[in-house]
């Protein structure tokens, strides 16, 4: 009978020890963290390493090389060459989860799918086990294990989502799982395109908006990524595209003849360089709104004397596929001379909401917000307008400007989006050197400890950075708001106090 010895007495190696001994392999005894490895390899057949996918190539490189014996992994995502330096090589991964031994070693004899890679004796182990075997390149890897972990982990936490939405309507998870099973059948037996149900598929926006309108903040992004990907799968996005428009007159009578037709309109003013939180806004727009169209004008009005306006990043070709993309239907692209063809000798000054944190730190900078967003709603027309709460003081001044000056705009603020590693994103952001990139995630620790201890532990935390240079942390009402300078970069952000 044929000899197998497992290295990393984990899950996966168990599971794999008592589902071959099931099928009448010899199997020797496993080794684990502190065994002498080196003649591990003698005495077998097949030697497999079920380690963390870290500690293959190492462990690999610790066994003797035996002529005839086969060096295997159980890992999707490396390649052969990690099994240097021993001759006969294979990868046998094994496609399903395996969350202890007693059901691992059921599932891997129950025809479960193998993707396999290197010597034949992947094949035998397979067939030992009665399992189906497909064989997948070194260079192909990583993307067929970034699938399995689509299907496994990502499906797992977006049912952790499930659970906790619902747990907000007083409904068990128990009163979903049956769906699931059900969508996975038909997947199953129709593929994903045509098991494709629900708003998004029917191109219903108002029911996605009112989810959008139910969700916690921390929970609509993942909704807005998973709709993106719906309208993927339906199709709905393929032969999108947007018209670009320069001229205030051409902009405002686009959008006038949009309302004639009885189409409402979602207005989302950016300065361009466009990023992920910009597309959540375009998103939002296009579930609640008809027609949506995104201005790109970096607005000199608004940046100081020692703020350098002709650095700011701009790739107008980029901004309207990423807005298109989005759903925008139109991009007002003006060069400055159209939106100040003279002189600007009037300015529009919020009181009050002008002069604090952001209005001491950057005099004139919301003088010249107000200004340039009351031209582009005064040429918009009657529509909803989007901001991102990331600026929550320009927040503030919009929707004091928007009520003040009776415009017939709807301000519309929308939760911030965060990179994974907490630091909101800015199209700033590009200014950072690797280092201060990471730097700059104090700020959201720094948000983070001020919901404990207020602005003083805000400051606390933000101190313990060298690179980070504080303009202000401080509490508003029931906001929480800190500003720094990283280099010649200045950043901002903010959070709920509770």
């Amino acid at each position: 009978m044929p000899a197998v010895r497992v290295i990393g007495p984990g899950r996966a190696g168990r599971s794999f020890s008592d589902a071959l001994a099931a099928a009448g392999w010899r199997v020797e005894p496993l080794l684990g963290r502190g065994d002498d490895v080196r003649a591990a390899a003698g005495g077998v057949d097949l030697l497999v390493i079920a380690t963390p996918d870290a500690a293959v190539a190492e462990v690999a490189a610790a066994v003797e090389p035996v002529p005839g014996t086969v060096v295997a992994h159980l890992s999707g995502s490396l390649g052969l060459d990690v099994l240097a330096p021993h001759e006969r090589r294979a990868s046998i991964h094994p496609l399903l989860p395996l969350p202890d031994a007693e059901r691992g070693a059921a599932r891997l004899r129950a025809g479960a799918p193998f993707a396999i890679a290197g010597d034949v004796v992947a094949r035998d182990v397979v067939a030992a086990l009665g399992g189906s075997a497909f064989e997948v390149a070194d260079d192909k890897r990583a993307a067929y294990h970034a699938a399995a972990s689509v299907a496994a982990n990502h499906l797992v936490a977006l049912l952790g989502q499930v659970e906790r939405i619902a747990a907000a309507a007083d409904v068990p998870l128990d009163a979903y799982l049956p769906l699931v099973r059900a969508t996975v059948d038909d997947v199953a037996a129709v593929g994903p395109a045509a098991a494709l149900t629900g708003p998004v598929k029917r191109g219903d926006h108002a029911t996605v908006a009112r989810h959008l309108a139910a969700l916690d903040p921390a929970e609509r992004l993942a909704y807005e990524a998973m709709a993106a990907q719906a309208a993927r799968l339906a199709g709905r996005e393929t032969d999108r595209s947007a018209q670009v428009l320069d001229t205030v007159d051409g902009f405002r009578k686009a959008l006038d003849a949009e309302r004639a037709a009885g189409r409402t309109i979602g207005l989302v003013p950016t300065m361009g360089y466009l990023h992920e939180g910009h597309a959540s806004l375009i998103r939002r727009a296009a579930a609640e709104c008809d027609v949506v169209a995104v201005t790109v004008f970096v607005n000199p009005l608004q940046f100081g004397p020692s703020e350098d306006f002709t650095r700011y990043p701009r790739d107008l070709d980029r901004d309207t596929e990423i807005a298109a993309a989005a759903g925008a239907d139109v991009v007002f692209a003006p060069p400055v001379e159209e939106m100040y063809p003279g002189e600007v000798q009037t300015s529009v000054h919020v009181a009050g909401l002008s002069e604090g944190l952001e209005g001491a730190s950057r005099p004139g900078h919301f003088d010249g917000v107000a200004t340039v967003v009351a031209k582009l709603f005064a040429i918009a027309g009657t529509c909803r307008a989007y901001f991102g709460e990331k600026d929550w003081e320009q927040l503030a001044v919009v929707r004091r400007l928007a009520a003040d000056l009776s415009f017939p705009v709807e301000v519309v603020g929308c939760p911030i989006v965060r990179e994974p590693d907490g630091l909101a994103m800015s199209s700033r952001n590009v200014y950072l050197s690797p280092e201060e990139r990471q730097a700059a995630t104090v700020l959201h620790r720094a948000l983070l400890a001020g919901r404990t201890g207020g602005p003083e532990a805000m400051r606390a935390v933000v101190a313990t950075e060298p690179l980070v240079e504080l303009d202000y942390a401080e509490q508003v009402d029931d906001r929480l708001l800190v500003a720094a300078r990283l280099g010649t970069t200045r950043l901002i952000d903010n959070m709920g106090a509770c």
